[in-house]
């Protein structure tokens, strides 16, 4: 395969990323696009940016309703999410020339256990007096966790955040969400962590508040 080849294949697999967090891939698809993964740091850093994509789809409907999303949609919608991509790539970059004129660098990887579990389902609980009930299901990838939430009895008039916690407390947003007629709400949503890093699963309102939570140890 020569380089303008090997751009072509790649820029397929990219324009796969925000179906594959919707879980919208076919099995070939799918099997392509997470043997890539692991090889391209590119597409595991755009793909951890989508963890909103699901919000941006489904906002403003209920979540009950089948509808077929146009390709009109699918264009604004990533192409908010690369937008905001480039914003957050420049801070970093910055970032990283401070780093270097300081005379300090620090390199990190991630790297998926071979042995570590496809998924995990933990029921999600409420704090006392609230109604909300739920469970999420953490599913291991190559890149990271993907998230999936089906919750009961949301408030009414709120924004909500899905949240990944580590065992020292660093918070990745997972996904966003505003609420629905029936309270209910089944949410895709993708963060970097690795899954056995996972301690916690919240669910906050816009004011932070929290609304749901799971413990995974």
């Amino acid at each position: 395969m020569n380089q303008h080849e090997e751009h072509r294949a790649h820029n397929r697999l990219r324009e796969l990323l925000g179906p594959y967090v919707l879980g919208g891939l076919d099995a070939d698809d799918r099997a392509g696009l997470e043997a890539h993964l692991p090889t391209c740091a590119w597409c595991r850093d755009e793909l951890a940016t989508y963890a909103g994509l699901p919000a941006l789809l489904r906002a403003g409907a209920p979540l009950s309703a089948h509808r077929e999303t146009s390709d009109a949609a699918w264009g604004d919608a990533i192409g908010a999410l690369r937008t905001r991509r480039r914003r957050r790539r420049l801070l970093l970059t910055a970032a990283a020339a401070v780093v270097l004129v300081a005379g300090a660098g620090v390199g990190t990887a991630v790297v998926l256990e071979p042995d570590a579990p496809v998924a995990t389902t933990l029921a999600l609980s409420a704090p006392a007096g609230a109604r909300a009930t739920g469970a999420t299901s953490l599913s291991a990838k190559p890149w990271g966790t993907s998230v999936e939430l089906d919750l009961r009895g949301l408030p009414q008039d709120e924004q909500f955040v899905a949240w990944l916690v580590s065992p020292a407390g660093e918070r990745q947003q997972v996904a966003t969400w505003g609420s629905t007629g029936n309270g209910e709400a089944h949410v895709t949503g993708a963060a970097a962590f690795v899954t056995r890093e996972v301690a916690q699963v919240r669910v906050t309102d816009s004011d932070g508040d929290l609304v749901l939570s799971a413990t995974t140890r």
